[in-house]
């Protein structure tokens, strides 16, 4: 295995691994805040670590790059983190990890109809099946009768917004660097955020995060790893790879959404690790000969 190729999978298992982390502290940060403060907070810490590097990165920012990154920022960005957020008041952890799997094949889907993605063989349309059909089976008819279908469909929107933030990365914003472009997404992600909690009783969430500051540790695992390190590592594995590729860390998130789980006395049944086999192999398939 080329160097190359073992790297990208060495930083797929990385994201994989803080994004697999982030619905576990997004469940244990809503005992306390309420889904719009989750996901704005969220971003704003973000923002609040990229911050330095911002003028840098403004500098380096062309005309043509500035629809792209406001797509990046407000559909790939601030849309997921409300619809995860909100999902997790009502469905348990693992099962946003599992729908989350979803993303690669709406990038795939995407890339062919917007993107004129001509290079994706049959190998990975078969490797989309192969996990589509590990995704029902993790999502069976039995787990899905126990959970709200509305919250669900909410995680599966937001996996759409992934697939076109992706492909737009990968097509729209090649001439920017991978950290350029996590700053300056970070940036306009974070206005909506600012404006809101501006008009907002400003105090009631300092008093909050006060109060309940163990509670805010988990927002800020979130916001400094699973969301800036994260989107840097993210932007960063699309440009050495392909969009397909960096897109599976979705089907590896799983794995780690039902550990917390499982840690978190969730109940993870035996069907749903039938289903994370299918997805692995689906990846391997997928991404064989193609990094």
């Amino acid at each position: 295995m080329e160097k190359k190729t073992i790297i990208n999978w060495f930083i797929l298992f990385i994201l994989s691994l803080m994004w697999g982390s982030s619905f576990i502290l997004m469940k244990k940060s809503l005992l306390v805040f309420n889904y719009i403060e989750v996901g704005f907070l969220r971003l704003l810490i973000a923002f609040v670590i990229l911050s330095p590097l911002l003028l840098a990165s403004l500098r380096r920012v062309e005309k043509k790059h500035i629809i792209p990154l406001l797509i990046v920022s407000l559909i790939g960005t601030v849309i997921p983190a409300i619809l995860f957020a909100k999902s997790q008041v009502f469905l348990d952890s693992s099962v946003a990890g599992m729908l989350n799997a979803l993303t690669p094949i709406f990038t795939l889907i995407i890339g062919i109809l917007f993107f004129n993605r001509t290079t994706w063989n049959t190998r990975s349309l078969i490797g989309i099946i192969i996990g589509l059909m590990g995704t029902y089976i993790l999502l069976s008819p039995s787990t899905i009768e126990n959970n709200n279908i509305l919250y669900s469909l909410l995680i599966i929107f937001a996996t759409i917004c992934y697939a076109l933030s992706i492909n737009t990365i990968k097509d729209k914003l090649d001439t920017l660097n991978s950290l350029d472009i996590a700053v300056i997404s970070s940036f306009f992600s974070a206005v909506i955020p600012v404006v809101y909690l501006s008009s907002k009783n400003t105090n009631t969430v300092i008093t909050k995060i006060y109060l309940h500051f163990d509670y805010f540790i988990y927002l800020l695992i979130l916001g400094i790893i699973c969301t800036s390190l994260a989107i840097i590592l993210f932007n960063f594995l699309i440009k050495r790879s392909s969009a397909l590729f960096a897109s599976s860390t979705t089907y590896l998130i799983p794995i780690f959404a039902i550990m917390w789980g499982t840690i978190d006395s969730e109940i993870i049944q035996s069907h749903e690790l039938i289903g994370i086999s299918v997805i692995l192999t689906g990846v391997f398939i997928m991404n064989y000969k193609r990094v």
